[in-house]
């Protein structure tokens, strides 16, 4: 009889592992599926043949600065009330950004010069695809800093 016991015992004990089991199993596939549609749903993954990669790059306005001075700058684009931080451009060096833009809105920077006087450009109006240069001069405060449509 004590076998007997036993081994309704050890089939009580199986059957409750076989369903712990079989729970913690469910438990993860619902877990790997939750995590896959979550990754899945906000990505930004594109597909690079469709053409929305080429069709972005130009809706996205290319700022091309001339740093002339010797220190650092600090890069704002600037409009109806934002300021949109492009970068840093090292002394005596030039750097393009690419920003999207509202065109509907006219464009404007401020530049931060690192232990100098900063300055700011006039607004400009810009269309889709365009390109605009801005030109920090060597003496910041004593030449304004100046800006156009390439």
């Amino acid at each position: 009889m004590a076998d007997i016991d036993r081994t309704t015992y050890d089939g009580v004990m199986t059957m409750r592992r076989s369903r712990a089991v079989t729970a913690l199993g469910a438990t993860l596939a619902v877990v790997a599926l939750v995590a896959t549609t979550a990754c899945g749903a906000g990505s930004n993954v594109r597909n690079p043949f469709d053409g929305t990669a080429a069709r972005e790059s130009e809706n996205r306005l290319r700022v091309q600065i001339q740093n002339m001075n010797f220190n650092d700058i600090t890069v704002f684009a600037v409009s109806s009330g934002q300021r949109v931080r492009l970068g840093s451009v090292t002394g005596k060096t030039d750097r393009d950004f690419r920003l999207a833009w509202n065109y509907a809105n006219p464009i404007s920077f401020e530049i931060d010069v690192i232990g100098g006087r900063g300055c700011g450009t006039q607004p400009l109006a810009v269309d889709p695809g365009a390109r605009v240069w801005v030109q920090v001069p060597n003496q910041v405060g004593s030449t304004p800093c100046s800006s156009g449509r390439a």
